[in-house]
């Protein structure tokens, strides 16, 4: 994939599944299979407000 390409299908992603790629995670991305396997990897993340869909920083 372009790079340009990749970095708008990835940020598209981020805002309809409310999901955050890291920067260093996308970079590693060539193919749709990588994408596949950094979204489908669960990490340890900051609690959201589920009405907003933002970081819940308390």
């Amino acid at each position: 994939m372009a790079g340009l390409a990749l970095l708008e299908m990835v940020e598209t992603l981020q805002g309809r599944l409310v999901i955050t790629v890291p920067d260093e995670v996308t970079a590693r991305v060539r193919m749709v299979r990588d994408l596949q396997d950094a979204v489908s990897t669960p990490v340890a993340a900051a609690p959201l407000d589920m009405s907003t869909g933002k970081d819940n920083h308390s």
